[in-house]
This record gives structure tokens, sequence and C-alpha cells, in this order.
């Protein structure tokens, strides 16, 4: 409600400040907010918004639990994800996906954890060795990048001198 109230006003500002001032700056500048929607409540979705993902917004201890949808059924899964789709990724978007991974780990593990304690078979078991298998080839795909970083700077394959073992 204060968000709107903010806007109102600001827009009441810029139709009098523009009022004003007269001429062409007034005319381009009621051109421009009075081309605006009065009560436009559509939403529209611009193509590049699409790509990016966040995550559903819950509190407290629901983070560590799955869908009540999904309790008590065999969920379907996609595939891990292989290195070779991993490299394709940028920094940032490894660093995403690894919290996201991450949370996902922590949840099923928690399921896991719930469904030994009732005595019962953990739905779809496969998740969680997918997720591990991921969050491994990551590692592999971070550690082949800072290989490739260490040696364009120093000119040393070996992260130490002397060091035969990675």
């Amino acid at each position: 409600m204060a968000l709107t109230a903010v806007c109102r006003r600001l827009s009441t500002v810029l139709r009098v400040t523009g009022a004003s001032r007269g001429g062409a700056a007034a005319s381009a500048s009621r051109g421009i907010i009075g081309d605006w929607p009065k009560k436009s409540t559509e939403v529209k979705i611009c193509p590049c918004s699409v790509l990016l993902h966040t995550s559903v917004s819950r509190k407290g201890l629901e983070e560590f639990f799955d869908n009540p949808k999904n309790w008590g059924k065999e969920v379907k899964s996609g595939d891990s994800w292989t290195v070779e789709q991993l490299r394709g990724k940028s920094s940032d978007d490894l660093h995403k996906l690894w919290y996201v991974l991450l949370k996902e780990r922590n949840m099923l593990l928690t399921l896991e954890q719930e469904s030994k304690r009732q005595s019962q078979k953990m739905p779809s078991p496969e998740r969680l060795e997918k997720v591990i298998k991921s969050m491994e080839r990551m590692d592999q795909v971070i550690q082949e990048r800072e290989d490739a970083l260490r040696l364009l700077q120093t000119g040393q394959e070996k992260e130490w001198p002397g060091n035969g073992d990675t």
C-alpha cells in the first residue's frame, strides 16, 4: 500500500515539474508519463528472465523436507549432470548449481534419515545418488579450471613444487 502511495506521489511530482517547465520538455515528459497505463495488472515476462531460476522460498525447517505432494510416492528425476554439461557452464552458473545441489542433497539426506527412523524404504533413493554424482563431477570440473588457471599464471602443472600426487 505504501509503495502505491509513493508511486502516485512521484507521478504527481513529475507531472507538476514537467508542466511548470513548459515547452517541448514538458510535452515530452507528459507524453512519456501519459503513455503509461494507469491501472495495469498484467505482468509481462521478458524472454531473458525465463532463464533465471530461483528456488522456492520456504522458511525454516521446511527446506529440509520434500514437497508434501511427493511423500510416500516414487518421484521421477532426470539424469545427473555430466562432466561435459558442467564444462559448458560459467563459473557463476556452477556456483548457483552447487547450492541447488547442496540443498537437494540435504533434503534427501533428511528424507533418508526419516525413512530409517520410521523403518520404511526411502522413496526414489536414486535421486540422492544422482545428486552426489553431480557434485563429484562438479568438483572435477572446478579442479580442471583451477589447474588450467594455475598453469596459465605460473607455468606449473602441479599445485606444489615436488608434489607428484596431483
